[in-house]
């Protein structure tokens, strides 16, 4: 998905055709919170979505100290640290971010990547030319 996701980006949310919202998923229990929340106190300094790229690309690293990892990663996209470790010890999203958790539940949510299109519902990474075809059709109002 980190492929496709910058063409997608590019061809449909920069022109505003299209809104992409993320929900958190909190499959590796509390480390998963604490990234969610670490995502979330980035999104506070306009980083979300660079923090979330730097996350995934770190993903290996994730099963050491987490917070580290989250720190570095907010730190490698020019983030204020300590403006993200004050956010992370408040638990400022905590509660938001366990919202978003449970409304994916709710959804039925159990897995990682999904993408409701309109009516269609995409489960897992997928080929550009699939959400193109399943975007443009939603967009046609097919």
């Amino acid at each position: 998905m980190l492929d496709t996701e910058p063409q997608i980006v590019e061809a449909y949310i920069k022109p505003g055709k299209l809104r992409l919202i993320y929900r958190h998923l909190l499959q590796l229990g509390e480390r998963s919170e604490l990234l969610a929340e670490a995502s979330e106190c980035a999104a506070d300094q306009g980083g979300f979505w660079e923090v979330r790229r730097e996350l995934y690309a770190r993903i290996n690293e994730l099963y050491g100290d987490t917070r580290a990892v989250a720190g570095a990663a907010a730190a490698s996209v020019g983030l204020d640290q300590a403006a993200l470790d004050a956010c992370l010890d408040a638990a400022t999203h905590r509660e938001a971010v366990r919202a978003d958790y449970a409304a994916a539940t709710a959804a039925g949510i159990r897995s990682r990547p999904v993408f409701t299109i309109g009516d269609e519902t995409l489960i897992g990474a997928q080929r550009f030319s699939t959400f193109q075809q399943t975007i443009d059709a939603a967009l046609a109002g097919n």
